[in-house]
This record gives structure tokens, C-alpha cells and sequence, in this order.
């Protein structure tokens, strides 16, 4: 079939969907144009223009792609006026577009520059080193040690782009995750081959694509654990309190629960403080 302007077609894309060729350049040659295994298109000689019903426009599309396996060619022939409403629709929508490109920047911008003039924030270095994870490293044990003092983190640069953060009972993962996420910058729209999205707060302070936290439990913590969850559940009643050491390889059933006995006392250990945590936090709301 020979596409004309005004020929609708469809696009299983996200970005596209429904739409109408409204430009034709070169010859086209459908009987050339061949797909391997639905994958790898080729052939045809000529492109195409193509203003979707959503204000997008794909431009110099070749025909091998238009006529492949995500594209379908819809019945009826758009009019001149239906072109140049949706032609008229899509210059509205790029428009508003760039102006939400200017006022990110703009908003990122002050964002920025109100981050690195805070007195509070003082005490933290600053760069423009992104997404390493060097500069976060700094900061991250900073920051951990002015919200958790007593506990001993570890902090560390893994590989590039990715730290790793590890300490044992102090405060839960949680907490921990309030100080540390907002120096996770990521990769974002993996359909546009994973674009670095870097916060406000990455560009001054340094971020990583990943920040990962790993919370271990000591001994004397599992045992809190354990008395807590039998303090606490009415199903436990007749059943014997595991050891620490034995606390996790506990496949005891317990009535009306889900989990056996050494999930809940996994699950009770990490909602728990560590001891130091919990002393720091009721000296701190002494001092308030």
C-alpha cells in the first residue's frame, strides 16, 4: 500500500499512538522493505513526517520502521484542516514543553543556589562532582555521625556510582534511609537508554546512582528482639524462646501468622533501636 499524506496510522510506542503522515520525502519502495526475526527492519528509500493525536511528531521516519511491526496503517485519509489542527495542537504542546524545560532549570537553579548558601548545611563540602560517589562518601559519614554519634558506620565507595553502607544494631534502616536517599541521584526513562537525573542536592553535595544500606544485629540486640516479640505476642504462649544464636534457624509455625518464629524475629529485631540508638534519642528529647 503507497502511503499518502493524510494517511492515519497507529504506533505501539509510548510516546506515540495514533497519528497522520503530513510529509512524504524520497520514493517509496514498500517491496523492498523486509523485518528480520520482528526485530532488525530494512529496506525502502523514502520518510515521513508523522503528527500524533497526543502533540508528538516523529520526523524523517524512515519507511522500514513505518512499515514494520509496530506500526499499522489506519483506514481513512485525514483533510488538509484535520492536518493543520493537529500540526497547530503539536506546536501548542512543544511550546508548553520548553516552557516546563525553562522553569526546571530555573527552579533547579535556585534550588541550587539556596542549598549552597545554607548555614546549616555548612559543615558538608561542596563540588560539582556528581554521580561518583566520592564527595557523598564524605558527606554520607558526616551526616551519620552528627544524626547517630556512637554508632560506627560504614561507608563505602563500592565501584563507581554505587556506595555501600553497612553498620551493626544503632538506628533502624529507616532512619538511616532519611539521611542517606536524597544522595541517590538514579537512572531514569530506561527507554531513552537511561538518562542521570541529579537533584539539587547530588549537584552540591555529590550523590551516587545507587546508595544501598545493609543494618546487621548483635547478639544482645536478637535477645531484646526475642523478649520483645514474646512480651508483645498472645500466639507465642507455650512456645520456647529461641537463643540468638539459634533465633534465625527457628521454622517454628506461630498461630495466625504468616512467617515462622525466626522471620517475626528478624522482622522485630529491625523495627527495634539498638541500645545506643534508643539511650542517644531519649537524651536528645531530654535536652529539648
Amino acid at each position: 500500500m503507497t502511503i499518502i499524506v493524510g494517511t492515519r496510522i497507529k504506533c505501539v510506542l509510548r510516546h506515540a499512538g495514533r497519528g497522520i503522515v503530513y510529509a512524504i520525502h524520497g520514493e517509496q519502495r514498500p517491496d523492498t522493505v523486509s523485518c528480520a526475526g520482528g526485530v532488525f527492519h530494512r529496506g525502502g528509500s523514502a520518510t515521513f513526517d508523522v503528527v500524533f493525536e497526543n502533540g508528538h511528531q516523529s520526523l524523517k521516519l524512515p519507511e522500514c520502521i513505518i512499515r514494520g511491526v509496530q506500526w499499522s496503517i489506519l483506514p481513512g485519509i485525514a483533510t488538509d484542516q484535520e492536518i493543520a489542527e493537529a500540526l497547530a495542537y503539536a506546536a501548542h504542546v512543544a511550546a508548553n514543553a520548553r516552557k516546563a524545560a525553562e522553569d526546571a532549570v530555573l527552579r533547579f537553579a535556585v534550588a541550587v543556589q539556596r542549598l549552597r548558601a545554607d548555614p546549616a548545611l555548612k559543615n558538608l563540602l561542596q563540588s560539582e562532582e556528581l554521580r561518583s560517589g566520592k564527595l557523598a562518601v564524605k558527606n554520607i559519614r558526616t551526616e551519620l555521625k552528627a544524626a547517630f554519634p556512637g554508632v560506627r558506620f560504614s561507608v563505602r565507595n563500592r565501584d563507581h556510582g554505587s556506595i555501600d553502607i553497612t553498620w551493626t544494631d544503632g538506628p533502624t534502616e529507616g532512619r538511616v534511609k532519611e539521611v542517606t536517599d536524597k544522595y541517590e541521584g538514579g537512572v531514569t526513562d530506561m527507554d531513552d537508554g537511561g538518562e542521570y537525573c541529579p537533584s539539587p542536592w547530588t549537584h552540591v553535595f555529590g550523590g551516587a546512582d545507587f546508595v544501598f544500606t545493609s543494618r546487621t544485629h548483635s547478639n544482645p540486640h536478637i535477645a531484646r528482639a526475642i523478649d520483645a516479640l514474646f512480651a508483645r505476642h498472645s500466639g507465642l504462649h507455650g512456645i520456647a524462646k529461641p537463643t540468638p544464636e539459634t533465633a534465625f534457624g527457628s521454622f517454628v509455625a506461630v498461630p495466625g501468622e504468616q512467617w515462622d518464629l525466626g522471620i517475626l524475629i528478624r522482622l522485630q529485631a529491625a523495627d527495634m533501636e539498638g541500645e545506643e540508638a534508643a539511650r542517644d534519642d531519649r537524651q536528645r528529647g531530654e535536652g529539648d
